[in-house]
């Protein structure tokens, strides 16, 4: 008889109200200001609701039932696990992650939107550990911007597939190999398109594009070694489908669709959407100054024109971050 999630952690030791199931290990930069960097309006209980709601309408498509067990791996902060809290027909969650201040910091984060009830509970345990809870135990493994940070997939994957029951689901929103292999290449034209325009790019500007240039480069690399990165892996749709199905896991996939975003909104969205995650990457997540990603935004825009015709609700390139669903065959 499979063993429930709630009589295994039973007998799981406990720190401060925290499920030790593996070893801890700190996140790589200072996890206070990671909760800071988040923006205001992203932290009411409004929010929440609207997003949890969003994250349950994916779910019961792929057919998650009432008060299933749900365990969400690298809770960091708490953005998704303060979500899913806020839906009542969650069943037990637990939410986890290697560092205990991160854990405290969801605990604080649940507490105050008042979704800290005996639903929930916490645990550090790394991904690649998953495997020590119970087969059949969670009915949802769910994970954001978390997959391409593990070095070993295939045999993520597979942990993953011991712990679900027919039926259940491993979702998880992760950058593309497409879209992010275009951007770079697209970084090369940048220079000379601002040139072209009397635009000159000062010396800290040109280094500002050769490395993003080499950034987009190396994550698109596969004959590297990446153990020590802190960004292992972009992910191409066959693949993804080819190792989960040798391991009984088939694959569903949603190109440029965030998980947290309506249907209405991600249809909507598709539109235009390549150019707005350029010019969303370039300022959020390689820090460009402001002044420069407009300017850019300018001096390349005919560029994005070429993708005008092949937009609509039904289709979208490329393909630069979307939503993974496997399910575990019946």
């Amino acid at each position: 008889m499979t063993e429930s999630l709630a009589d295994f952690l039973s007998r799981t030791p406990q720190d401060d109200g925290v499920y030790q199931l593996s070893a801890p290990r700190p996140f790589q930069h200072d996890e206070a200001q990671y909760e800071l960097n988040r923006p205001a309006a992203r932290k009411t209980t409004e929010f929440h609701r609207e997003q949890g709601a969003n994250l349950f309408a994916l779910f019961r498509r792929h057919g998650l039932p009432p008060n299933a067990p749900i365990l969400e791996i690298g809770c960091g902060s708490g953005a998704m696990s303060t979500s899913l809290a806020t839906q009542p027909g969650a069943g037990h969650l637990l939410f986890t992650d290697p560092s205990p201040a991160f854990c405290r910091i969801t605990q604080g984060n649940l507490e105050q939107h008042g979704s800290f009830d005996a639903r929930v509970d916490f645990g550090i345990l790394r991904a690649e550990d998953v495997d020590i809870l119970p087969p059949g135990s969670v009915h949802l493994i769910f994970l954001r911007s978390v997959l391409h940070h593990i070095l070993d997939v295939d045999d993520f994957l597979l942990r993953c597939s011991r712990v679900l029951p027919p039926g259940g689901l491993l979702v998880c929103e992760e950058p593309y190999y497409e879209g992010y292999m275009m951007m770079g290449f697209l970084g090369q034209f940048i220079a000379d398109a601002l040139a072209s325009a009397g635009d000159q790019c000062t010396p800290e500007e040109l280094h500002h594009i050769d490395y993003f240039i080499a950034t987009m480069q190396y994550y698109a690399r596969r004959d590297l070694d990446k153990s020590e990165a802190e960004d292992k892996h972009l992910f191409q749709p066959d693949q993804l489908f080819v190792s989960g199905r040798a391991v009984g896991l088939d694959l569903s996939h949603y190109p440029n669709w965030h998980v947290t975003v309506s249907e209405e909104k991600n249809l909507a969205n598709r539109i235009g959407y390549f150019q707005k995650f350029f010019d969303s990457y370039l300022r959020n997540c390689m820090h460009w100054p402001p002044d420069l990603v407009d300017r850019v935004a300018v001096a390349t825009g005919k560029y994005f024109r070429f993708f005008d015709p092949l937009e609509s609700p039904d289709n979208t390139v490329p393909y630069c971050f979307g939503t993974f669903v496997f399910t575990k065959r019946r």
